[in-house]
């Protein structure tokens, strides 16, 4: 058994590095929706909002699936889900289907909770719950490394044939599905006794500590996909002033190459720096995103083209740079202060916070692109980074009074 458990926590970081996100896909996404789907940049962002929308409703009845099937065969379905989202959107022949393989992107990701608590567990099973941060860290890492390597030839591949790509992405998923048959919970916790439930369940609402980490990570993720999606497009649309088609695929492919090289540094960095500053990470990143789109922003009023374009890629990077450490920072944060029992249920409404607030701010900045530049959408984002500080700064307080508390009692 021991040597099965162990198995499968060596493979998890290989099976989330191919099944975190639609490779090759995220990396011309926007100019593969804008020049091959003939998408505008008002489709485009609603493609994002109105998925988030039907995942949200979705939510709880996938979390239901997950604990009536458990974790392993989760951990699988999700797996097939991002497979058949990658085909989808590689031949949707309209916004219809399209948004519906954004949709099984976005269920695949809920599934795919399953295999972090699946890793937790098994992590248990050898008694070593203290490397939790450093598999994810591990796992984070695999993905980045993957991801910048595809931000290599992405852009080649797509001026080559605009399809190469998304060929690309549909192997990587199908990598991804063949390795997930290799990944097991072998606890007791795969499928949680209905007696666990009724005895831990009612415990969640009365924490104020969780119930802020929810708010936060539904309005942090509101940053990161609108600033993804919103922050490439916008230096899209600034470069696309100056230069054609194919040298603006180029300066994309730099950018997202740079900022997947970040985020593999990021990742390396954040297994060093939580041991030792742990609360204070969550207020760092904080500030990462504050500046990220910032520079977005404020970049694109610089006259001097390669400047502008420069200070704006600068933003872009940040936000890859942060993603990592605020996510791992906040799981790590909800399993020390929560029952097992309760951490499939808890990533659950963490997605589920994300997606409220990524579709609520996505469909408020695709009602203004209506009649408002992209430049306005840059300019509300910017004001919601700033409650994300604040909300950061309670939640350090809250986390140091824990401390004391905790040490008090001992």
């Amino acid at each position: 058994m021991e040597k099965r458990v162990n198995r499968s926590v060596k493979l998890y970081p290989w099976y989330a590095g191919f099944t975190g996100d639609l490779l090759f896909y995220i990396a011309i996404d926007t100019l593969f929706l804008t020049i091959v789907k003939n998408f505008s940049a008002a489709q485009i962002v609603s493609i994002t909002s109105f998925s988030q929308l039907i995942c949200i409703v979705l939510q709880f009845p996938v979390l239901f699936l997950i604990k009536k099937i458990g974790n392993t065969a989760s951990i699988r379905l999700g797996a097939l889900s991002l497979l058949v989202s990658s085909i989808l959107i590689t031949l949707g022949p309209s916004y219809s289907v399209v948004l519906f393989g954004v949709v099984f992107r976005e269920i695949s990701l809920i599934l795919y909770n399953a295999s972090v608590v699946a890793m937790e567990n098994n992590l248990d099973m050898l008694d070593r719950r203290a490397d939790f941060v450093r598999i994810r860290t591990s796992a984070n890492t695999v993905y980045s490394v993957i991801t910048l390597l595809i931000s290599f030839v992405a852009s080649y591949l797509f001026n080559l044939n605009h399809y190469l790509p998304m060929i690309g992405c549909i192997t990587t998923c199908a990598i991804g599905f063949v390795l997930s048959w290799f990944l097991k919970d072998h606890s007791d916790y795969n499928k949680i006794p209905r007696q666990s439930k009724r005895k831990t369940g009612a415990k969640l609402r009365y924490s104020r500590l969780i119930l802020l980490v929810i708010v936060l990570y539904g309005i942090v993720y509101s940053i990161i996909n609108n600033g993804q999606i919103e922050g490439k497009l916008f230096l899209q649309q600034h470069a696309l002033l100056t230069f054609d088609v194919e040298q603006t695929a180029w300066l994309i492919g730099v950018t997202v190459c740079i900022s997947r090289l970040a985020r593999v540094l990021s990742n390396l960095i954040f297994a060093r720096l939580y041991d030792k500053y742990r609360a204070k990470i969550g207020i760092a990143v904080a500030l990462l995103f504050v500046a990220s789109i910032g520079f977005l922003l404020f970049g694109s009023f610089i006259r001097e083209v390669v400047v502008k374009l420069a200070v704006m890629a600068i933003g872009y990077v940040l936000i890859l740079f942060s993603r990592d450490p605020f996510n791992l920072y906040v799981q790590e944060v909800v399993f020390s202060n929560t029952p097992k029992e309760q951490h499939q249920t808890l990533l659950t409404i963490l997605s589920l916070a994300s997606k409220l607030a990524t579709a609520g701010t996505g469909l408020a900045f695709s009602a203004v692109l209506l009649s408002y530049p992209m430049v306005v959408v840059m300019a509300l984002l910017f004001a919601v980074t700033v409650v994300e500080v604040l909300l950061s700064l309670k939640l350090y307080g809250m986390l140091a009074s824990a401390k004391d508390a905790a040490a008090n009692e001992d």
